[in-house]
């Protein structure tokens, strides 16, 4: 068992692609991110929509993404100077927990999307309840607060940044054998099923659940049917983002932590897993520049086809450029209207 640790916690890590696939696809979800999410957010609350209830997951969704984008300049100086962070300790921590915060964050608010609009086909009338704003407004407060708590956590139980052996600074790397062992592994596999592993669960359960119903009902008004195709067409994008973007690298990260804990294979399955790690972190960050696709299935009256006229027009001018809203004549919106067009 001694030499088995002592291997273990001399073992050598390279990729030396990540010099230039981080930057680069940093690089791209910073561009996408920002301006997707800041766009949202603008929209949201220039048209006093950010409080509907409908649109609660949502505002918080795009807040957590963009406070993420913001952090990306720190980590593409980063690797492209070889893994060198010279930022200090504290942003570090902040850049650190913000990518967690993130990563765990997506995932409960996407999960908070897909139960609502699960709720809202297989349960409609205990909907007409949830969908008051406070309750949406007391589930979002309850992620932060998780998030909250487990970045304070990582955030205050020590140095997130450590000397490699040729003087560069590492930042949330090159963790000793000890730690792995200790609180890194820890708060690694109870933030997998929390933040990850739930949440999945509960996704792929409500997806099925709304497709049966949806196909149980065939005889449904046009109305109500464009509201369940709706909704799972937005369970499916959620599904979809949660494949691309976290199954990688939960199960990656998973391996990685067993390994390093001495539970499972050797240095060969570390060096591995750690060149997975590095494209499946890259993949994670996607998130931010596809949630996009979940607020345009899954927002009220939100569409992202262009309204060119709307520049030339003065009376129209005031609307949001890009976005087109219902026609007062319809009437007042119902959870799971679309602008005209956008159904299809």
């Amino acid at each position: 068992m001694w030499n088995s640790s002592q291997s273990i916690s001399n073992c050598s890590e390279s990729a030396d692609f990540q010099y230039v696939l981080f930057p680069v696809i940093y690089s791209l979800v910073f561009v996408l991110g920002l301006a997707g999410n800041s766009f949202v957010l603008g929209y949201f609350f220039w048209t006093k929509s950010a409080t509907a209830p409908a649109n609660v997951f949502l505002v918080n969704l795009a807040t957590i993404d963009l406070l993420f984008v913001l952090t990306l300049p720190f980590r593409i100086a980063y690797h492209a100077l070889h893994n060198d962070w010279v930022f200090g300790e504290a942003l570090c921590k902040i850049t650190g927990c913000l990518f967690f915060a993130n990563l765990y964050g997506s995932s409960l608010f996407l999960a908070c999307i897909c139960l609502e609009r699960y709720v809202a086909v297989v349960h409609p009338l205990r909907h007409l309840h949830f969908r008051q704003l406070r309750y949406r407004v007391g589930a979002a407060l309850v992620v932060w607060a998780v998030l909250l708590a487990a970045t304070l956590y990582l955030a205050l139980r020590g140095p997130l940044t450590s000397p490699f052996a040729d003087g560069r600074t590492a930042c949330l790397e090159n963790f000793s054998s000890r730690s792995w062992k200790g609180r890194i592994s820890g708060v690694s596999i109870f933030a997998a099923v929390v933040g990850f592993l739930l949440p999945l669960l509960l996704i792929g359960v409500c997806y099925p659940l709304i497709a049966w119903r949806l196909l149980a009902t065939p005889g449904m008004q046009p109305g109500s049917r464009a509201v369940r195709r709706k909704a799972l067409r937005t369970v499916l994008v959620v599904f979809g983002v949660f494949l691309v973007c976290f199954v990688p690298y939960h199960v990656v990260q998973l391996v990685h932590t067993l390994g390093r804990v001495g539970a499972l294979g050797g240095c060969s399955l570390i060096r591995a897993t750690y060149v997975a790690r590095r494209v499946t972190m890259a993949l994670t960050s996607l998130n931010a520049c596809l949630d996009p696709l979940v607020y345009y299935f899954a927002a009220e009256r939100f569409s992202w086809r262009p309204y060119w006229k709307c520049a030339c027009c003065p009376m129209r001018s005031q609307r949001p450029l890009g976005l087109r809203t219902l026609p007062a004549h319809q009437g007042p919106s119902t959870e799971g209207n679309t602008a005209p067009g956008s159904e299809d």
